[in-house]
């Protein structure tokens, strides 16, 4: 509805500019003189209706067809002083008369400078028939050849639509080319449209479907889906044509839209998969050569998006100036990316091939290739790195007179090579307040370590958790490896830690009134498990006896 009203605010702004323009071709005589055609009304979108107003004329009928509408709106600008205007139904009747409420008018007489006639407008009527409505306007004989022209509105709670990618294509690309169907903003299930996408001539009609196959995408979401080719340059018209079954019976929606097809300025050559061979056999990496021929000198972005079973995927991108005839981009993925960024098992495909031309004022898609080839390659067929890092954090509390005293925390570290390795990393509260920077360095075996390390700060008790450890960083020689995010703690409150001070609740080294305010401003709450500061006398509460125990810590 929203997006309706816009609509119907857009309309009416650019009628009061045509109503100035529309005075200066009458002043010209610009205006052929024809008769007013039936002109059908595409729901949910405004659309212009026009008649011709002749020297001398007196009455003017403005036809329009509309079908299965929930409502319906218009605007008419009249450039002919004493006008009246009548609504005709589709039995002859009048639906709207010059007197009724549903209109009103502004007179041009009131603009700057002042304009002939003026614009009629009617609030929306509902559920209008279905067929022919005619808008009649009477006026005193016209001084000169002119014309009317308004802004119907049909609003219905069916609504279609032709949906695609982009409206600007590139020869030889394989697009899915969609319709939309809505009943008041939901999927309508089911139906059989077809969607006919002509080249200078009509299209033949294709069976569109909603079952997430192919050019789909994706079942039950109201997009009825056919697969084209473009195959040569021009401009496409698409046509989608749909029955709904209503409660009122069947009815016929379509939609329509245009797209222009334009040479592709590069020219694919060849696209090769490269599997790259460490020791043992392992694989070290892979990469994709894509070759092209430059049709137009220019600079140049590709993306080349490698893609795992999970959904996860690695996407690469290469810049360059490129003269024309052939040129290799080239896309390398390590086996330690694979095994950090995609952590699944292949085959792992080249889904997506996408150049594009770096122009001074936009970006305009230079070349594309889907489902380019396929990699045959699992987790277990790649090389071990150096060092090899996974975001496995355990964290368990040490306890110390039913406080918490520390945290021991320990994560897995795997390396090549047995030896000497520095490792660090950082503890920060949830908004990321500094709570340490730990060294756990230490001599590892090859293979599988696990590193432990205790974690024990005086910042616990002024930073709620749940803590967070960060920027892992393991180093041996030319050899290192980092984890952004290494996992975090459960909850835990600052009233949890053991405290340095017995009754110190805000940390300033000493008891005091603040800390008595403290347990005042919170008496009466459970006390938290394990342990809690703020339960001096440790009964299980927190209340004005913890008060009185705070008192004689003072």
């Amino acid at each position: 509805m929203k997006t309706y009203i816009s609509l119907l605010s857009a309309a009416r702004s650019a009628l009061s500019r045509l109503w100035a323009l529309l005075f200066l071709f009458t002043l010209a005589g610009g205006l052929p003189a024809a008769h007013a055609q039936s002109v059908p009304v595409t729901m949910n979108m405004p659309v212009t209706v026009t008649g011709n107003i002749l020297p001398g004329a007196t009455a003017l009928d403005i036809p329009f067809n509309i079908s299965a509408a929930d409502g319906l709106r218009f605007d008419l600008i009249v450039p002919v002083n004493g006008a009246t205007l009548s609504l005709i139904d589709p039995s002859g009747n009048v639906a709207i008369g010059p007197q009724d409420p549903h209109l009103s008018f502004e007179s041009g007489s009131g603009r700057t400078p002042p304009l002939p006639g003026g614009v009629f407008t009617a609030t929306e009527l509902a559920t209008p028939a279905d067929g022919v409505w005619i808008l009649r306007v009477s006026f005193p004989a016209a001084p000169t050849k002119t014309a009317a022209i308004g802004t119907v509105f049909a609003r219905s709670r069916y609504q279609v639509g032709i949906a695609i990618e982009r409206t600007t294509l590139l020869v030889g690309e394989d697009v899915g080319v969609g319709l939309l169907v809505l009943d008041n903003g939901q999927p309508i299930k089911s139906l059989t449209p077809t969607i006919a996408i002509g080249f200078g001539a009509p299209g033949a009609p294709q069976s569109a479907l909603d079952n997430g196959q192919g050019a789909d995408g994706l079942a039950n979401d109201g997009v009825y889906s056919v697969d084209h080719t473009f195959a040569a340059a021009g401009t496409y018209d698409i046509i989608g044509n749909v029955s709904i079954p209503t409660p009122k019976g069947l009815i016929q929606r379509s939609a329509n839209a245009q797209v222009r097809v334009v040479p592709a300025q590069l020219e694919g050559r060849s696209i090769d998969l490269l599997t790259q061979r460490g020791a043992n056999n392992c694989v070290s990496g892979l990469q994709v050569n894509v070759g092209f021929n430059v049709l137009k000198a220019a600079r140049y972005s590709t993306l080349v998006r490698l893609a795992a079973p999970n959904g996860k995927y690695i996407d690469v991108r290469k810049a360059g100036s490129y003269q024309l005839g052939p040129v290799t981009v080239s896309a390398n993925y390590s086996a330690a990316d694979l095994k950090a960024k995609l952590g699944s098992d292949g085959p792992f495909r080249v889904s997506q091939i996408d150049t594009l031309e770096l122009g001074a004022d936009e970006f305009t898609l230079a070349f594309r290739k889907r489902d380019a080839g396929v990699f045959n390659v699992n987790l277990a067929d790649l090389c071990a790195g150096a060092i090899e890092l996974q975001k496995q954090l355990s964290v368990t509390p040490v306890l110390q007179d039913g406080y918490i005293a520390s945290f021991k925390l320990a994560f897995p570290v795997k390396v090549r090579s047995a030896g000497f390795y520095q490792i660090s990393f950082k503890v920060v509260g949830p908004n990321g307040e500094d709570i340490a920077l730990l060294n756990a360095s230490r001599s590892l075996q090859a293979g599988d370590n696990l590193v432990e390390a205790n974690l024990a700060s005086d910042k616990f008790q002024t930073v709620d958790g749940p803590y967070q450890a960060i920027s892992l960083v393991v180093v041996q020689g030319a050899n290192s490896a980092r984890l952004t995010n290494m996992g975090s703690t459960d909850s835990y409150s600052r009233w949890q830690f053991y405290p340095k001070k017995a009754g110190d609740l805000d940390g300033d080294g000493v008891v005091g009134p603040a800390d008595v305010s403290l347990i005042t401003q919170q008496r009466g709450a459970a006390a938290l498990k394990p342990g809690d500061r703020r339960d001096i006398n440790r009964d299980g509460v927190i209340d004005l006896r913890d008060a009185r125990a705070l008192q004689q810590l003072r």
